[in-house]
């Protein structure tokens, strides 16, 4: 299954643009098997969602992306905010108490921008993913957003490659918040996902990668090819 995971509608994003009957709309006249709607600290209930897409034949599962104090993550399996989740440490609690997974997203977001001033001295590669690989977010999480549509070249490459010194797979989504994108990074699942559950059960049993649909609309695994000519310690 292709499944984008990671879609604001105007419900929880603010700076949304993409409402519900729109992405329900263009999910049926795509390529892609479902989406995953994580708004930004609210969560859809299933009732909310089996609502909107009764009387059409679409897959559209419910995140929540929580903004913590070590940067943006996304739970599955929990259906409504809880006090106290903006702490990473208790987010951690949270899923592990509700059988839930956690996804660090776009983890590296403008983490090659100059500060305000512009004093903060260029960084080499090996330099940058140093300091990556010891952000707390990484010991908070069960995967991270390696591909993610709104990120740079060099943010997602960053990602992947952590990723790999860690172990991990890697999930990708578009993060859009309109139709433009929507679908443009994805991940492909081996076994059909029908409901929350579902998606938890392979994410924690591994079977999936990210990819990215080229413009010809072909879905590619994702892989950096500069990732290891940039100085990267790997």
């Amino acid at each position: 299954m292709i499944i984008d995971m990671h879609v604001h509608t105007t419900k929880g994003g603010y700076d949304s643009m993409l409402s519900m009957p729109q992405l329900v709309a263009t999910l049926e006249g795509s390529k892609l098997d479902g989406v995953c709607v994580t708004e930004h600290n609210y969560a859809w209930t299933r009732a909310e969602l089996e609502k909107v897409v009764s009387n059409h034949n679409v897959t559209v599962l419910a995140g929540m992306e929580v903004e913590t104090d070590v940067g943006h993550i996304v739970i599955f399996g929990l259906d409504r905010y809880v006090s106290g989740i903006y702490k990473a440490s208790k987010l951690r609690q949270i899923a592990d108490e509700v059988g839930g997974f956690l996804i660090g997203v776009h983890p590296f977001r403008r983490f090659f921008d100059p500060d305000d001033l512009g004093m903060k001295p260029k960084r080499d590669w090996s330099q940058a993913f140093e300091e990556a690989i010891a952000l707390p977010v990484l010991g908070v999480v069960d995967e991270i957003e390696v591909l993610n549509s709104c990120c740079t070249e060099k943010e997602n490459a960053l990602a992947l490659g952590v990723a790999r010194k860690l172990g991990l797979r890697g999930t990708a989504g578009s993060d859009a918040h309109s139709t433009y994108g929507l679908g443009s990074s994805v991940t492909v699942f081996q076994r059909e996902i029908r409901n929350e559950s579902d998606l938890i059960t392979e994410l924690k049993a591994g079977r999936f990668y990210p990819a990215q649909r080229l413009p010809s609309g072909e879905i590619v695994r994702y892989s950096h090819q500069n990732l290891f000519d940039v100085g990267n310690p790997l």
